[in-house]
């Protein structure tokens, strides 16, 4: 019903004066209980919170009454309502109680006038349910506002965190900023973080978020560097074998950069060795430095491997010098291992010895001999069993 099909001075009418009188009574009261009853509203100074209260019961007060302005739409107050209330970091929770409240001591008040205006229940009830429909379209304007800066909020705070994510692993961050940054964010300045890497392609976006939230949990800070993904976490995350993530040693933020430098290594490395799923840098043992060292790798390939040749022949006996080295050099694990007669281990390692002119046993030859392997397994994939790289 509206002000306009009404006699003039109807009980509904003069209910509604009524409440227009007890406006600023009523709007104290409704922001004294929501900052007594809603710790959000607590550090809002009362000065702040009646403005708004107010102007929002002068627009109910005014569509009860059918005498609100056309412009602005009633819509778009509300909505200015939820962003002001949002942007004074008052949740969606507390909002929406503070709405019932609100509510609830309207209803109060117009119990409590009602006979003094006339007001009988007929008229009290069409006036309540017309206030409850109000504030209900109310409730979905400014719930939609609220929402709205809170994904603004959410989409300005992960820029920030990938910001200082990229700061920390690149080392351009102050050791200022880095104890603000700690603070703000809820790490430990005394615990030890993995920085980690991975190829862009190893999966969308989306997908790689996903992969880094086991079990829903978040653990991981992230960003992109030159094109790949990047962070750091407090743990080794575990993903699938349809990606590689590549993981550095850990250590004190201050010192993430060279966690991460170390996470690009591995993951170089893993890449070239076929590997996938989580790698650590510290399970790849020396891999990483027969990668970063091409000149040496290939002259000790030219020294112990090309006088074997490219035959099948000679695959057998690296594959043999492989397990041999792996097993500490004994004969029997290496014959177990490839299922063999010891005998046929004991041929191939003195073939082996006698195309090479080298001797297996000296520490120093054993080792430039698997660096040979190794490194000739990074340059050309497939040639040998991987298995017996890591």
């Amino acid at each position: 019903m509206s002000e306009s099909s009404e006699v003039p001075n109807s009980p509904r009418q003069r209910l509604l004066v009524r409440m227009r009188a007890e406006r600023d009574a009523l709007a104290a009261r409704i922001v004294d209980r929501a900052r007594a009853d809603i710790p959000d509203y607590r550090t809002i100074e009362a000065a702040d919170l009646l403005p708004t209260t107010t102007a929002i019961m002068d627009r109910l007060f005014a569509s009860l009454a059918g005498t609100a302005d056309i412009e602005p739409p009633e819509g778009a107050r509300m909505t200015d309502y939820g962003r002001i209330r949002a942007n004074q970091d008052v949740s969606m929770e507390a909002l929406l109680r503070a709405w019932r409240l609100a509510e609830r001591l309207h209803l109060e008040t117009l119990s409590a006038v009602a006979a003094e205006c006339g007001a009988d229940d007929a008229v009290l009830f069409e006036i309540t349910r017309d206030l409850l429909r109000l504030v209900d379209e109310a409730a979905t304007s400014f719930s939609d506002a609220h929402h709205e800066v809170e994904r603004t909020r959410a989409g300005h705070d992960r820029i920030q965190r990938a910001e200082f994510t990229r700061s920390v692993l690149a080392g351009t961050i102050s050791a200022t900023e880095l104890t603000l940054g700690i603070q703000r964010y809820g790490l430990r300045a005394d615990a030890e973080y993995r920085a980690f890497r991975a190829r862009a392609d190893a999966a969308p976006p989306t997908e790689f978020d996903r992969l880094l939230r086991p079990q829903g949990a978040d653990y991981a800070f992230r960003t992109v560097i030159d094109g790949d993904y990047a962070g750091f976490t407090d743990r080794t995350i575990h993903i699938p074998v349809t990606a590689l993530l590549a993981f550095g040693p850990p250590r004190p933020l201050a010192e993430a950069p060279r966690s991460f430098r170390l996470a690009g290594r591995a993951l170089a490395t893993a890449a070239a060795l076929g590997h996938t799923g989580t790698c650590e840098f510290d399970g790849l043992g020396l891999l990483p430095g027969v990668a970063a060292d091409p000149e040496l790798g290939a002259e000790l390939v030219r020294r112990y491997l090309a006088p074997l040749g490219s035959s099948g022949s000679a695959t057998t006996l690296i594959d043999t010098v492989t397990a041999y080295l792996d097993t500490g050099m004994r004969i029997e694990a290496t014959a177990q291992r490839l299922i063999v007669h010891p005998n046929t281990v004991r041929y191939r390692i003195a073939r082996f010895e006698e195309l090479t002119g080298c001797d297996l046993r000296r520490a120093h030859t054993g080792a430039q001999v698997w660096w040979a392997i190794q490194y000739d397994r990074l340059v050309r994939p497939g040639a040998t069993n991987f298995a017996s790289a890591n």
